[in-house]
């Protein structure tokens, strides 16, 4: 009955989970809609505006030669001018009215000398300023500029591109947007399982395995037992080195005392595994500058012939070995005790 408690009310709380994981996913979109609205407009605002300012860029530079062309009854340079506002990107038509709103010329031969009698142009011929006006058409704008003559210069703006561009942007925001609420979503629904599902799962678990955490616990008294068991034989057997160590150091400081050390420039004492029991080097080649006290002779020896040495002396217990190397003269004896080495006494003069 417990076991089907905990089922259920483990079911439950995933699902309260999973609820509120899609609860804040709504949350997170509702906020981010209005967001993302609000700067596609002004990104769509933005493109609008550079591609008209681009088309006003090129047309100001053209401007002077259509006035110039008007003023000498041109007509080849007017159809050369508006075959050129006719190539400016996001510019589809061009043409120009006289005072009475007939064209003049027009990027459609078809056009010309028709007339556009629109209250729109009208109005526009009469303000004779630069002026930018929207469509019927909300893909396209028409802009004017007064030209000498009372002639005016009407070019209509595309911004379809601009609009479909800003589109594209708009569609990166969502994606973006979308896959970061997601992750986020995703973030707090494991949190959640982490802080609250599992830590129920470890109570419930540790409260239905009392009686085998109870076995666990006897078995690992019994585990460290057994390791007290083992450091103890360790430490015995360390005791019973040190004592045999204590017997050989006691031989060697009765043969050392019978050696004078005053005249050396270096002086070792090793024990019967050629570890330092007492040491000191004058000369500062012998051994390392920063040798410790229990290393062995290996480790801490400056030159290969002392350890050549040494091992001539183990080799011949009782014996003192004697050699010469670089401007010193060492020798070396291997006291022995009971027929075991004892250690070995190292001097260097």
């Amino acid at each position: 009955m417990t076991t089907y408690y905990n089922l259920c009310y483990n079911s439950t709380m995933k699902k309260n989970i999973i609820f509120l994981s899609f609860f804040l996913l709504i949350i997170i979109c509702g906020i981010f809609y209005p967001l993302i609205e609000f700067i596609s407009k002004d990104k769509a605002k933005d493109l609008e505006i550079m591609a008209v300012e681009k088309a006003k860029s090129a047309l100001k530079v053209i401007v002077p030669s259509f006035n110039k062309a008007l003023e000498n009854s041109d007509d080849i340079n007017l159809l050369i001018n508006i075959e050129s506002v006719a190539k400016i990107e996001n510019i589809t038509t061009c043409f120009i009215l006289d005072k009475n709103g007939k064209v003049i010329i027009h990027s459609n031969i078809s056009k010309w000398n028709t007339e556009r009698t629109s209250r729109t142009y009208n109005r526009t011929i009469e303000q004779k300023t630069q002026s930018l006006q929207q469509t019927p058409n909300k893909d396209f704008l028409l802009f004017s500029e007064p030209l000498i003559g009372d002639c005016t210069l009407f070019c209509i703006f595309s911004v379809k591109k601009a609009k479909e561009i800003s589109r594209n942007w708009k569609i990166k925001y969502y994606t973006a947007a979308s896959s970061a609420a997601l992750l986020v979503v995703i973030i707090l629904y494991f949190l959640s399982k982490l802080f609250i599902v599992l830590p129920f799962n470890k109570i419930k678990k540790s409260l239905e395995n009392n009686k085998s955490d109870e076995n666990i616990k006897e078995n690992k008294y019994d585990g460290i037992t057994n390791i007290f068991m083992a450091e103890k034989e360790k430490i015995t057997k360390k005791i019973e080195i040190l004592k045999e160590d204590r017997e050989s150091l006691s031989k060697i400081i009765e043969y050392s005392q019978e050696t004078s050390i005053k005249d050396s420039s270096a002086f070792i004492i090793l024990n019967s595994l050629n570890r330092v029991v007492y040491a000191y080097d004058n000369t500062g080649t012998i051994l390392k500058k920063d040798f410790k006290k229990g290393g062995h002779i290996l480790e801490i020896s400056e030159n290969q012939d002392l350890v050549k040495t040494i091992s001539k002396a183990n080799e011949n217990p009782g014996k003192k070995i004697n050699e010469s190397f670089e401007s010193y003269m060492i020798s070396a004896v291997s006291i022995s005790a009971d027929g075991k080495t004892a250690g070995t006494i190292i001097k260097i003069k």
